[in-house]
């Protein structure tokens, strides 16, 4: 796991200029209908509608005072919107946000077969998938850890936010000798005792996840790398 650990140390040097307090998803799975937003932002002046978290991305257009956009994802600096078809970023200064109605989760009566189809969505995604920190491209399939656990459960039905931290105070808290397939897993791969890896546990001591440079795979949760690395568990 030597590979994995210089890179996760690269990973803390880039997420400095990325600040991690992201939140919300898209509501719905591919190709159903789209459910309410769960935050909207208001534009409080015009602003750039650009297609990059930086004032020097290119300007996809220009967003008018008084509109009203469906978000997808925040930080503190840039927030990810849908405008006229088009999916961008605009300032967090120019707006406000409304945090929405979170959308209705399938019932949970039924939560090892929902776990079960999570894993084998997870799992149909290996070698498909490029790992980009701080990405969330769900049509040419780019995602970083977070992103890419936020989008398998959308695909689920469930909503989740972005970012293994906030992901990690959703649901219930599950012991590790609890786990069940679907179950999201937490990890430390950098500074120790905080929360900056996750995945999704697919059962028998394994778990699916995103990682650089090799994109979804399958790890061994009882590895010594895992085992030493391992925060908690949350159950959505």
């Amino acid at each position: 796991m030597n590979k994995n650990k210089s890179y996760f140390g690269k990973k803390a040097l880039l997420s400095a200029g990325l600040a991690l307090s992201l939140f919300a998803g898209l509501a719905s799975a591919a190709g159903t209908a789209q459910a309410s937003p769960v935050a909207t932002a208001t534009v409080n002046k015009g602003v750039n509608f650009r297609s990059g978290q930086s004032t020097s991305a290119s300007i996809i257009g220009f967003v008018k005072a008084g509109t009203v956009l469906s978000v997808e994802a925040a930080n503190d600096y840039w927030v990810l919107v849908d405008y006229n078809g088009k999916t961008g970023y605009v300032s967090r200064s120019y707006v406000t946000i409304k945090q929405g109605a979170t959308p209705s989760n399938p019932s949970s009566n039924n939560g090892s077969a929902s776990g079960s189809r999570i894993v084998s969505t997870a799992k149909s995604y290996m070698g498909k998938v490029k790992y980009v920190f701080g990405a969330r491209d769900q049509k040419k399939l780019i995602f970083d850890c977070s992103s890419f656990t936020q989008y398998i459960f959308q695909l689920n039905g469930k909503s989740i936010p972005w970012s293994s931290k906030s992901q990690g105070s959703v649901g219930s808290a599950v012991s590790k000798s609890q786990l069940q397939p679907g179950d999201l897993v937490f990890f430390s791969v950098n500074t120790p005792g905080v929360i900056n890896h996750v995945g999704i546990y697919a059962g028998s001591g394994q778990f699916v996840h995103n990682l650089p440079n090799e994109g979804v795979v399958v790890s061994n949760m009882n590895s010594s790398y895992w085992t030493s690395h391992y925060i908690k568990a949350r159950r959505v």
